[in-house]
Order: structure tokens, then C-alpha cells, then sequence
């Protein structure tokens, strides 16, 4: 990823990440609030439903003395007593009850107002602590002629072998009344006789459907659930739609955020590509393009503290090349005269022979004055040729770089060295993938062929290989033979000039393949191989 990508999506994060944190702590919070009202609400509940009972039950044991102290139920009570059961004749429902059985000790029937399917039946009353001998109430389910009801129950006794066993059902009215006064929907679940109902029921809240369910009272004693459910807190559409709304605004500031942060950024980045771009132009050697910023400021500053050294460079750099310029003349120009005074030495002898040999008439003078011409034409065809080789060198044109058919190239090459090919003195291998060649052909080719005929030359029975292949950003050639080998001398001063390890060379060759080279923009170095031979490696950037 690019700096500038990298500062969009530091941006980006910088601008998501918080607003995302702020709202998912909004909404947490509120969801623990809303949870926290729902349990209020819940325990307010219970506690309203305690204090009910509570009430209802003094109420119920109240109505129940009435009962009692009345003369209806004494006439009954005298009539069970006397050993006449049946049906009472007290109707409850004047003292607010449902339904009234008188039991003896075990809880067998012995009279009953309106449940005659009762009489003699052993009614099962649990063993709670607080029903024991004395008066006390329970929650339990009765039935008669209309079915089940979930019932609030009071036992108490009215003489030494008879009980009263009376209660009021949780009928309509009943829930009603309750649920105005929880400010819930209070309903009585009563399982059938295959449900298996918790011997202890907690008055647990938990959601489903939209609402809040919580468990008032039942249990395995009573055969019945008493609950109450409640719409969830009501604050919850009014934090949804503030939430909405909060999260729409967040979302329009971190768009507006990362509008403004990419518009700063790519004028940045503007900027930036700008000085990319002008920094690629030096390093190709353009020293003429000024550096103009797009905008007023510390990038136009940098802009033309840039130019500034872009016109440094140019002036450095032509110094630099001046200088290089003199010095390698220089050095060249001693080689020269070094090379020169060579030929010219045996010249100088042979002419003084032949002056003394045709002062002193010697009788071998014909004789002289042969060797002594052969002497002095064999040193001037070399003075010649080492002329030849430097104003070859001097006239070095700069290479006309072009995209050429990499296996064109190849083949040219291929079919100059048939014949060596053929006899197996020389091959030629191309590995690389690349359909074509930026380079200059004709210089390259000068250049392999001068590899080549120096591999061939180093020794009567040596042979040269030339391998191209394919590297970053551009292409290996090696040229290797099996002759003697670069002297230490020659790997220490490769491309100086008039350095051959060869009779009557002139030692430009190399000089001339590392320019052609050097001005591709490549490099060239020297090696020798570990068994044997002498070896060339190219590097040319496409």
C-alpha cells in the first residue's frame, strides 16, 4: 500500500473507529438502563402483589369469621354435628366466598353447599407449615360443575371434630381488579395433570414476544401459575429513534471527515506525485525541467528549493563530467605515448643499422637493409592499427535505444556464428521470456561479438557460451569460455585501457564493450570461473 493510501485509511479509521466506540457505549449503556427500569418495574410488581395478597387474604379470613358468626352457618354446624350431612343451607356468596365444605379431622367431607360429587371424599390439602391445626390460607386449585379454578383456600376449625374449608376462586373480576392495581395483564395458568410444575417458582422476568413475563405466584403446591406480563420499558422508541437519529448524524460527520481528509490528501499526494515525477527526471538525467508546486505554500517552497538543486546538480554534474573528461584523456593520452614510444624504438635501431651498414659499405648491406624495412613496416602497421583502434574509440557514437524482437536479435547473432556453432566451439542460449529488447542492436551485437572472439582467441582449443536470461527490471547476458582465464592484473584493472593480455592487442576492446554497455545504463563486470575460463557478465535494464 502507498503512503498516501495508508494516510486515507488512517483517516478513515480515525474518523469510524471513535464515532463506532460512542455508539456502541450509547447503546450498551441504554440497553443495561432499559434493563435495569425492566427489573424495577418487575420487583415494583412483586411488591404490589405481596402487599395484594396480603390484603386479600385478611380480607378472605374476615369474610370467613362473618361466615362463621353467623346464624345460618350455626344452624348448619348444629345440623352436621347432630349427624345429619348433606347439603348446607348457608349460601357463601353473601360473605364474598365461592364455594364451603365442612371436614372433620382427616379432611373428609361431611357437608358441602354446591359441590355434592364431595360428600365423604377425603379433600388433599398440603402439609404447609403454616396449615396446621390452627386457621390458615393457602393457594390451591378447586373444581366443581364449571371446571378448574385456581383458588385462594382457608381452613379453620369450628369445633373439636369439624373444619371449615372455604375460599374464593381467581375469577375475571378478581384478575381485573389485579391487574389495575399492578398496571399489568395478570393471568392463572393451570397446567394438565401431565405437566410437571416447579415445586418452587421463582418470580423470574424474562422477555419474549414484546413483553416482560414475571412469575407472581404457584408451584407444585398450588397446581397453578399466577403471572403477570407488561410491554417492554417504554423509553425503548424513543432511544431507538434519538439513537437513529445520533447514529445518522455520526454517520454524516465521519462522511464529511473522510470527504474533507481525501480532498487533503489528494492535494497532498498532487504535490507529492509532483516531486516523484521531477526526482525520476534527474535520476534519468533531466537537469533542464523546473519544479512547479500547484499551490502556494510549504510544498511551493520545497518546489523550488528542489529546482535550486536540480540547477546545483546540472552545474556539479557538468563540472564533474569536465573533469572526468580531462582526466581520462590525461590517462588515456599517457597510454598512448606509452604504446607509441614502443614501435618507434625498434623503428629508431633499424634506421641507425641501416645508416652504419651503408656508411661502412658492409657487403651485407642488402641483407640489412631487408630486415630493416621488414623491422620498420611491421612497427608502423602497428602504429596504425593501434591509431585505428583509438579514433574507433574517440568516434563512439551514444547508442539509438529501440524496442527489437528479442528472437530476431538471437538469430542474427546465431547465424554470424553458424559454423563455430555447427563444429561446437560456440552457443548460443536464450532463456529469457521477454519478447523483446530495449537496447541498441547493433552496438550489443558489437559488443558480444568482441566477447566472443576474445574467448575464442584465449587459447587454440578454447570455447565461448553465451547465455541470456531474465532479472528484475531487466536481462543477464554472460559470456564464459574454457580458456586460460583473466589475469589478476586485468580483474583489478578491467576496463583500462591498453591493458591486453594478448600479443599485438590493443586493449580497447574491452574499454569500447564497457562503454556501450555503461551507456545503456547497464553494467558489465569480470570474473573468472572456478574450474576454468574466463567470464563476462552483463546487466542491461528494459
Amino acid at each position: 500500500m502507498t503512503f498516501s493510501g495508508r494516510i486515507r485509511l488512517s483517516l478513515v479509521a480515525a474518523a469510524v473507529l471513535p464515532t463506532l466506540l460512542i455508539m456502541l457505549v450509547i447503546y450498551f449503556h441504554f440497553e443495561r438502563q432499559v434493563a435495569l427500569a425492566d427489573e424495577q418495574r418487575g420487583d415494583e410488581c412483586a411488591r404490589k402483589y405481596a402487599v395484594f395478597n396480603r390484603i386479600f387474604q385478611v380480607e378472605l379470613v374476615s369474610n370467613v369469621e362473618k361466615l362463621i358468626q353467623s346464624s345460618e352457618f350455626s344452624r348448619a354446624l348444629a345440623n352436621v354435628q347432630s349427624g345429619r350431612t348433606g347439603r348446607l343451607e348457608v349460601d357463601p356468596r353473601a360473605f364474598e366466598l365461592d364455594f364451603l365444605e365442612l371436614i372433620d379431622s382427616t379432611n373428609t367431607v361431611l357437608a358441602t353447599y354446591h359441590r355434592p360429587g364431595l360428600l365423604g371424599q377425603k379433600i388433599e390439602i398440603p402439609e404447609y407449615e403454616i396449615w396446621e391445626d390452627t386457621a390458615g390460607t393457602l393457594e390451591k386449585v378447586e373444581y366443581d360443575l364449571n371446571g378448574a379454578h385456581a383458588a385462594f383456600v382457608h381452613r379453620a376449625p369450628v369445633s373439636n371434630q369439624v373444619a371449615i374449608y372455604t375460599g374464593k376462586y381467581m375469577h375475571e373480576s378478581l384478575m381485573a381488579q389485579l391487574s389495575l392495581f399492578l398496571d399489568a395483564s395478570v393471568k392463572v395458568f393451570i397446567p394438565p395433570d401431565s405437566y410437571m410444575v416447579a415445586p418452587d417458582v421463582p418470580d423470574a422476568l424474562y422477555p419474549e414476544e414484546g413483553l416482560h413475563y414475571l412469575t407472581l405466584d404457584g408451584g407444585e403446591y398450588s397446581d397453578f401459575i399466577l403471572g403477570a406480563s407488561f410491554p417492554l420499558n417504554s423509553a425503548r422508541p424513543t432511544f431507538i429513534t434519538l439513537f437513529s437519529l445520533t447514529g445518522l448524524v455520526a454517520i454524516v460527520a465521519v462522511m464529511l471527515s473522510v470527504i474533507v481528509g481525501f480532498y487533503i490528501t489528494g492535494r497532498a499526494k498532487r504535490e507529492v506525485d509532483n516531486l516523484v515525477s521531477a526526482t525520476a527526471r534527474v535520476a534519468a538525467g533531466d537537469f533542464n525541467t523546473p519544479v512547479m508546486a500547484y499551490e502556494e505554500g510549504e510544498f511551493s517552497e520545497l518546489a523550488d528549493s528542489f529546482s535550486e538543486m536540480m540547477l546545483k546538480l546540472k552545474q556539479t554534474q557538468k563540472q564533474l563530467a569536465t573533469t572526468e573528461k580531462i582526466a581520462a584523456w590525461q590517462t588515456v593520452g599517457r597510454k598512448i605515448a606509452h604504446e607509441i614510444k614502443n614501435p618507434l624504438t625498434p623503428i629508431a635501431i633499424s634506421v641507425d643499422d641501416l645508416r652504419r651498414s651503408h656508411s661502412e659499405r658492409l657487403p651485407e648491406f642488402d641483407k640489412v637493409l631487408n630486415e630493416t624495412t621488414r623491422t620498420i613496416k611491421s612497427e608502423l602497421d602497428r602504429l596504425i592499427k593501434l591509431l585505428d583502434e583509438f579514433v574507433r574509440f574517440a568516434r563512439m557514437k551514444a547508442p539509438e535505444i529501440r524496442e527489437v524482437k528479442a528472437a530476431q536479435f538471437v538469430d542474427e547473432l546465431r547465424t554470424l556464428y553458424k559454423a563455430d556453432i555447427d563444429s561446437g566451439r560456440v552457443s548460443i542460449d536464450n532463456k529469457s521470456t521477454r519478447a523483446t529488447f530495449q537496447i541498441d542492436p547493433e552496438a550489443v551485437k558489437q559488443v558480444l561479438i568482441n566477447l566472443i572472439k576474445n574467448g575464442l582467441e584465449s587459447s587454440s582449443d578454447s570455447t565461448a557460451s553465451v547465455t541470456i536470461a531474465d532479472i528484475d527490471k531487466g536481462i543477464k547476458v554472460t559470456v564464459e569460455d574454457t580458456g586460460p582465464g583473466f589475469t589478476e592484473d586485468k580483474l583489478v584493472n578491467s576496463f583500462e585501457p591498453y591493458v591486453s593480455t594478448k600479443e599485438g592487442g590493443s586493449g580497447l576492446g574491452l574499454v569500447i564493450c564497457h562503454r556501450i554497455v555503461h551507456d545503456h545504463g547497464g553494467a558489465m563486470e569480470l570474473y573468472n570461473k572456478p574450474d576454468k575460463g574466463a567470464g563476462v557478465r552483463i546487466i542491461l535494464p528494459q
